[in-house]
C-alpha cells in the first residue's frame, strides 16, 4: 500500500482525468451536444422568423411609398385647383 502521504498526489494526477470522463458522461446523458447544436445552428424557427422578417422590411417599406404615393397625390390635387390649370382641365 501507499503511504497516506501521497494520497494528494495521487489525487492530482487522477482528479482531471475522472472529472473529464464525468463530463463526458453527464454530457451524453444530456445530450448536451445536440441542445448546443439546436441553439446555436439555425433550425426550422430560424429560417421561418428570418422570412418572415424579410416579409416585414418589405411591407414596410411599401407602407413608406403608399405614404409618399400619397403626398403626391395631394400635391397633385394642390396643383389641379390652381387656376393656370383650370383652363386645361376643363377641356
Amino acid at each position: 500500500m501507499f503511504p497516506a502521504s501521497f494520497a494528494p498526489y495521487i489525487i492530482k494526477l487522477i482528479a482531471p482525468k475522472l472529472t473529464e470522463k464525468i463530463g463526458n458522461h453527464v454530457a451524453k446523458m444530456f445530450k448536451l451536444p445536440q441542445m448546443l447544436n439546436y441553439m446555436e445552428l439555425p433550425n426550422d424557427t430560424d429560417i421561418r422568423v428570418d422570412k418572415l422578417e424579410e416579409q416585414m422590411k418589405v411591407m414596410v417599406d411599401v407602407q413608406i411609398d403608399s405614404k409618399e404615393w400619397e403626398d403626391v397625390k395631394e400635391t397633385i390635387k394642390k396643383i389641379k385647383n390652381k387656376k393656370v390649370f383650370k383652363s386645361l382641365n376643363a377641356k
